[in-house]
């Protein structure tokens, strides 16, 4: 029998984040951060299976309740065996997040495994992100030189002061797009709250923008693996203009400088942000799969 435990309960895990992370992973869902700071809308629980450390989350956009690739050193095929052996009467949820390599496993045993387009992540080159360079970005440098021509604009470490200021931020961002109506902004808000909350504890870096000595945006990372980082919040004030790209490139230039890659992570299908992604042109996705028992 499987005991699950909610994450925010096990011992010390907000202080021991890194005992439920494994470098073998590069998909942005197993950051013990996203975990944590959703933990409130999307409760994640999670019991030791034979040699792995198993996942079980419900997502806030179709409330369904699915199991996370195992974390630790087992093999995905013989984790797949195992569980399957023990619940052969398909009382499991689906296994989602899958890797093109661990899918590609399983197919090879018989097993029906189908794209997650809506959970790929969006991977970019650091340099492009920082640099914008050639034609492709040349619409994304045209509303920096506007936002920095029309605004006193200053970059920012996020430190005690800068939270508050960014919490300030974030109530300004939900008044206006009405996050209390909605229940995938409401549950972002209460992440970002979250991130805040236990911000020199979980590991993460952060940049703010202040136009006139405001802050006015911000954005949130931690490194995902040795070579890539992961940004997990980024906000801006909407009523000024090429705010939104000022934070991401200069949050690249300063904070990220370090790492090859920049994992955006996904677009949950949504045409807008889709297309916001996709014109920051990225070097590659990670694609994502999921087995229907």
């Amino acid at each position: 029998m499987v005991f699950w435990i909610n994450i925010a309960s096990a011992r010390g895990v907000v202080y021991k984040q890194r005992e439920f992370e494994t470098p073998l992973k590069d998909i942005s869902e197993l950051t013990f951060t996203n975990l944590f700071v959703w933990n409130s809308s999307e409760p994640v629980l999670l019991s030791r299976f034979e040699e792995t450390i198993m996942l079980k989350r419900t997502r806030i956009r179709d409330a369904k309740t699915c199991l996370l690739p195992p974390l630790g050193r087992q093999i995905i095929t013989d984790f797949v065996r195992s569980i399957r052996t023990q619940n052969p009467n398909n009382h499991l949820p689906p296994l989602y997040g899958l890797t093109a390599e661990e899918s590609e496993m399983l197919a090879k045993e018989g097993w029906k495994v189908t794209s997650d387009r809506d959970d790929w992540d969006y991977i970019y080159l650091a340099s492009d992100l920082a640099d914008l360079p050639g034609d492709k970005y040349h619409s994304k440098r045209n509303f920096i030189r506007r936002c920095l021509s029309e605004n006193d604009c200053r970059y920012a470490n996020i430190g005690p002061q800068e939270i508050s200021d960014c919490l300030q931020l974030q109530t300004k961002w939900c008044n206006l797009r009405k996050c209390s109506e909605d229940p995938s902004l409401e549950g972002e808000n209460i992440a970002i709250r979250t991130v805040f909350e236990n911000y020199e504890y979980l590991g993460t870096t952060g940049g703010a923008v202040y136009v006139n000595d405001k802050l006015e945006a911000f954005s949130v990372a931690e490194p995902l693996n040795r070579e890539t980082a992961v940004v997990h919040f980024e906000k801006a004030n909407p009523e000024i203009e090429g705010l939104y790209q000022v934070i991401n490139q200069w949050f690249c230039q300063k904070a990220l400088k370090d790492f090859r890659f920049v994992n955006r992570e996904q677009d949950l299908g949504l045409p807008g942000l889709r297309k916001a992604k996709l014109s920051y042109h990225p070097h590659h996705m990670v694609e994502k799969f999921i087995i229907e028992w």
